[in-house]
């Protein structure tokens, strides 16, 4: 496996602000997060399409949106992508992105939620290793919870394997066991939504991490059991969930029930370990994951552990 890694971020880079998916919300957001990343000595280059508007929904047309992605990895003076926000729209993008020149110009690439596509496609079209992790206009706008921001900063700046996650609660043990593979997944809705697409990679000899926000138990039941009878959950040799985030929307009226009695269903479908309650998802608090990287994780010790580097210089 020709695996590709981005070189570590080096002081004063030059970052690329893009918006691949929805538009902002409130413009101020992203101009405060750029205001943040300017201060810690970084040169920022917003994509010409970074505040456009498609629509309700969209941040400027699909050409627009594509346009800016190549034009960040093609451009030499830029050292990483980070998304803006997330929303919806990103897999629009998919079946033209220029693949030969993201492989011939690997490069940091940061984002989450419907990012998540983007990044499932980077995997299994260049080989990329990219950072599920903290936004310019979502988690750099306010106050970047401190524990959130030296994990990204020691993510995207060391060139040494990040080693064990470090979290103020431990992992929950759902089954019990040891595995090792290349970390990937991302948002459940949107991993869902990309199976039966060439741009869904294979989880043999991987650990599978999802999250989700805002979705009833049922509907995330509903698309555990979509990966379980497509195969993709017998792939897996582990799989770590992070937060629900289920306080984020009210519950309609559907019986509620616990998440994890529905990880408890899914994990006879596992062949390795089950874990949750890993601070990944759609909180404020979170831990910006390396996918693509080679990772352990033990039911024994209750954690997850980075043996690879995920940067190479």
């Amino acid at each position: 496996m020709n695996v590709r890694f981005p070189r570590p971020l080096p002081p004063k880079a030059t970052i690329g602000i893009i918006s691949p998916s929805s538009p902002q919300r409130d413009e101020a957001r992203l101009h405060r997060g750029i205001r943040y990343l300017e201060s810690l000595g970084y040169t920022i280059v917003v994509g010409r399409h970074a505040f456009s508007t498609d629509g309700a929904y969209l941040a400027g047309s699909d050409e627009q949106r594509r346009h800016d992605v190549e034009s960040m990895f093609a451009d030499r003076r830029i050292d990483a992508i980070f998304c803006a926000r997330g929303g919806y729209g990103s897999a629009r993008l998919l079946d033209d992105l220029d693949w030969s020149l993201i492989r011939k110009n690997p490069k940091l690439f940061v984002g989450f939620s419907d990012t998540t596509a983007l990044q499932l496609a980077l995997w299994k079209k260049a080989r990329l290793v990219t950072f599920s992790g903290a936004m310019a206009s979502v988690d750099m706008a306010d106050t970047f919870a401190p524990e959130s921001e030296e994990w990204f900063w020691r993510a995207l700046t060391s060139s040494k394997p990040l080693g064990s996650i470090q979290q103020p609660w431990p992992l929950d043990v759902i089954q019990r066991g040891t595995a090792s593979g290349r970390l990937i997944g991302g948002n459940l809705s949107v991993v869902a939504s990309m199976v039966g697409t060439p741009y869904m990679p294979k989880l043999t000899d991987s650990i599978l991490v999802l999250e989700d926000v805002g979705e009833e138990t049922y509907r995330i039941d509903r698309m555990l059991t979509q990966l379980r009878l497509a195969g993709l959950l017998q792939q897996a040799s582990g799989l770590v969930t992070g937060q629900w985030s289920q306080s984020a929307r009210p519950l309609g009226t559907t019986p509620h029930r616990a998440v994890d009695v529905v990880l408890r269903d899914v994990a006879t479908h596992v062949p390795g370990p089950v874990l949750s309650n890993l601070m990944y998802g759609h909180e404020s608090r979170k831990l910006t994951l390396p996918f693509g990287v080679m990772t352990t994780m033990s039911s024994r010790s209750a954690t997850l552990r980075f043996t690879e580097s995920a940067t190479q210089r």
